[in-house]
């Protein structure tokens, strides 16, 4: 694998991202609790205001959705508090750069309700982000005027962007990648939903990859996504996405590969160890990159995992199928001699 052209997609520019309120990255101040953070030398802190429950609810469950937050400042603040949003916002980005994100993913679904509000937000969001930097972002939505308005907004001058993401459920965005010249996260999803195993996977790419096709929509610019599910839901999860990985590959000579790997390891214990095992036999399936958060995620770290260790054999047999429904790594974990 040659790690150095990885593509990773960083998934952290997200509204429904949160922190633990209270946690290791919160501090109280004599106004309530606030985000502490590094921008250009300087250490901030980012206000969470005293109706923060009432603006987002999952704020009574202990979730901080930060994201949404920062925006709430930078979009709609005012004075100091909006410079703190906006320098909150740089800060995140600035870290998932450095730590070799190839694109931005950028979803502001959840920060309104109201559709014609968060086509302006995420307009508004993907000007801000290419005023500070030069690495493309990915458009991330469900509605199909939110994609529009940010694919519209993403600078001309450096590589295309990403449409995340195409699928037999949303057709009608073929349209906005073909306009827009970007690349495209081709989702496995069915017309009605998650399909049940690899055939069917192939069955659904087979379809919208044709269609790219027809469209003069180069395979290079087409990045599949086979789904990855919990290993703790179905033991077979991760088994089915590496195989319909190199399925992928195999059947659609020129496309690339990828996938939300860290969903993998939902439910489960030590879920770094997982995720950096799994991202290591995606890409030994084929793998051209993944929607990962490349600070907690490091490709270096992926790549300098000693395939020999007891760690990385517990994790691989879970992710695999092997070690069904965990029992061994479960009580490796127990036993503290997972690494």
């Amino acid at each position: 694998m040659d790690w150095a052209n990885y593509i990773v997609v960083g998934e952290n520019i997200h509204c429904t991202r949160s922190i633990k309120s209270g946690g290791s990255l919160t501090v109280s101040t004599p106004l309530g609790e606030g985000i502490r953070f590094g921008w250009q030398g300087q250490d901030l802190i980012l206000p969470v205001p005293p109706d923060w429950g009432t603006v987002s609810p999952p704020y009574a469950d202990g979730k901080l959705r930060h994201i949404t937050l920062a925006i709430y400042h930078a979009y709609a603040g005012k004075g100091e508090l909006q410079q703190l949003g906006l320098s909150y916002l740089c800060h995140v980005a600035r870290r998932q750069i450095d730590a070799g994100a190839g694109f931005l993913d950028v979803n502001v679904d959840e920060y309104t309700n109201d559709s014609a509000e968060r086509s302006e937000v995420m307009s508004w969001l993907v000007g801000l982000l290419g005023k500070h930097f030069d690495t493309p972002l990915s458009i991330d939505s469900s509605a199909a005027d939110t994609l529009r308005a940010g694919l519209s907004a993403c600078r001309k001058d450096i590589a295309p962007a990403m449409l995340n993401s195409l699928s037999l459920e949303r057709l009608n965005t073929a349209e906005l990648v073909v306009e827009f010249g970007c690349h495209v996260i081709v989702s496995a999803a069915g017309q009605s939903g998650v399909p049940a195993d690899v055939d069917e996977r192939m069955a659904n790419f087979s379809k919208v990859v044709g269609m790219l096709d027809k469209r003069g929509v180069g395979r290079d610019h087409m990045h599949l996504d086979p789904l990855v599910l919990p290993i703790s839901v179905d033991s077979n999860n991760g088994r089915t996405f590496l195989e319909a990985t190199s399925q992928a590959k195999k059947q659609f000579p020129g496309v690339k590969t990828t996938g939300g790997l860290s969903n993998v390891s939902f439910g489960m214990p030590n879920r770094r160890l997982l995720n950096l095992v799994f991202a290591r036999l995606a890409a030994q399936a084929g793998g051209c990159g993944g929607i990962i958060d490349p600070v907690s995620m490091p490709v270096r770290a992926i790549a300098e995992l000693d395939e020999q260790s007891e760690s990385y054999q517990l994790a691989k047999n879970v992710l695999t199928g092997e070690d069904m429904f965990g029992a061994e790594y479960i009580s490796a974990f127990r036993e503290g001699r997972l690494a």
